[in-house]
């Protein structure tokens, strides 16, 4: 009886090891197949944040160039010397308000605030020279102008460049 009784606590037991072994081995396939699948969301939400990124490149860089063409036609006014600077500057200044519009749709946060600090600048210079605040010729104003218009451009080169790594 006594081998009897070994063989069938030895079976026991053997089988409560086998057990706890595909259990072991249960529970870490489950923690694999977890791992993965958070894995996947995680690639998968990177991908649409890439393609997201993608389809609005084209839109958002004809806005930032036409941002800074109009920019670059006030930096050449400023070249000028013609008498009448300030009804073409007045003109100008209407072109930076109507593209910082569409770049204020476009985005994000940084570029439009640079096109708002750009436009400001433009339009504080031109409501220092109507009020005498600023003296001499606009041309002696324009590293103001162009410094703003610098920063734009990197701002808006930035955001073009970000391809979806930043969450």
């Amino acid at each position: 009886m006594d081998a009897g009784i070994a063989a069938v606590m030895g079976a026991a037991i053997g089988g409560g090891l086998t057990g706890l072994t595909a259990f072991g081995t249960g529970m870490f396939g489950l923690r694999t197949a977890r791992l993965q699948l958070k894995t996947q969301e995680s690639e998968a939400a990177r991908q649409r944040r890439f393609e997201s990124l993608q389809e609005r490149r084209g839109p958002r860089s004809q806005a930032y160039a036409e941002f800074i063409a109009a920019g670059q036609e006030i930096v050449d006014a400023l070249h000028g010397r013609e008498p009448a600077f300030m009804e073409q500057y007045e003109t100008l200044i209407s072109a930076i308000r109507k593209r910082r519009a569409v770049v204020a749709i476009a985005g994000p946060e940084a570029v439009v605030q640079a096109a708002g600090e750009f436009a400001d600048e433009v339009r504080s210079l031109r409501n220092d020279l109507v009020h005498g605040v600023r003296k001499g010729h606009p041309f002696n104003h324009m590293r103001e102008i162009e410094g703003r218009l610098d920063a734009f451009a990197k701002a808006a080169r930035t955001a073009l460049e970000d391809e979806g790594h930043q969450s």
